[in-house]
């Protein structure tokens, strides 16, 4: 019950994290909005840690986890943020589609999981296709979209890889370690990139990008990054980034209602192809037994 709970939980999470990450940057540049929410998260984690009991833990397992971690903490927030800028919040959550696909992929190659199957690869097929086709739909729309896909879809990679990585360090953290050790590890390499981008925050910072951030430290960085370190330690990497299949559907009506974002027919009926996949790859079991019937037929006559 509690697995289930942490799971519908991410899922609200995950759902509007998007559309403030849009908010955030209302008067902030991209990377002026994410080093506040990093580093406060960051801070915030530690009298968190120490309500909890909890204390970082310094082994060489627990350093690769965090680095792990970082990857989608830095790497894809980095990413995604800068994406943000050109592209529509729901299109954002929807491209997110990706992520259970790309981690099977690649825990198929790094961890040996045999998950890709007929079905699955079909899905893979069905899922790139819809994709096209909200790319095609949104870069015909607005010639600066291609700049929101590109850093969406090197984000989806960046937090595929990481899924995958912290489950290959199996370091035994606790979620709230493991979140707040990867908070500060991602926090050095933030500042470490300071002098590349330097933070600029204005004399007039509107009260929507503060309570958007103020959102984004306490339920996008620590409530949810914990939440998900806890079901990453329970399931497959492959079935946690499942997630994405139902986070989009309410994206979609969070930008619709609070961001006035419309879809044109043709990216609406790509991000359905694109979730029909999805949903072909998580419950393939079916169709490959289907499959496996139709080849020894033809075996046998």
């Amino acid at each position: 019950m509690v697995i289930i709970l942490a799971y519908l939980t991410v899922i609200l999470i995950w759902s509007s994290t998007p559309l403030a990450i849009q908010f955030s940057q209302q008067g902030l540049d991209f990377y002026t909005a994410l080093v506040l929410r990093m580093w406060f998260a960051a801070l915030l984690s530690v009298p968190v840690l120490w309500l909890l009991r909890q204390r970082l833990v310094f082994t060489k397992g627990a350093l690769t986890s965090y680095l792990a971690g970082s990857v989608g903490v830095y790497g894809a927030m980095m990413s995604v943020y800068w994406g943000s800028l050109y592209i529509p919040s729901g299109l954002i959550s929807v491209m997110y589609g990706l992520s259970p696909m790309l981690s099977g992929a690649i825990a198929y190659v790094w961890l040996k999981e045999r998950e890709l199957t007929p079905a699955r690869l079909l899905a893979l097929l069905i899922a790139l296709s819809g994709l096209t086709l909200v790319v095609s739909a949104r870069t015909a729309v607005d010639a600066d979209a291609w700049r929101g896909i590109a850093g969406t879809l090197l984000s989806v990679f960046f937090f595929a890889w990481s899924a995958v990585w912290v489950k290959k360090a199996n370091a035994g953290l606790h979620p709230m370690v493991q979140t707040s050790g990867t908070l500060g590890f991602s926090s050095l390499l933030y500042l470490l990139t300071l002098p590349f981008f330097g933070i600029s925050i204005p004399e007039n910072w509107s009260l929507k990008s503060q309570l958007g951030l103020g959102y984004l430290v306490l339920f996008g960085s620590i409530i949810g990054f914990m939440l998900y370190f806890y079901i990453l330690k329970y399931l497959s990497a492959a079935r946690v980034t499942l997630i994405t299949l139902i986070a989009p559907v309410l994206a979609l009506t969070w930008g619709n209602l609070l961001n006035d974002e419309s879809f044109e027919r043709v990216a609406l009926k790509g991000a359905a192809l694109l979730l029909a996949g999805l949903a072909l790859y998580q419950w393939h079991r079916p169709l490959d037994r289907c499959l496996k019937r139709i080849f020894f037929r033809k075996i046998l006559n």
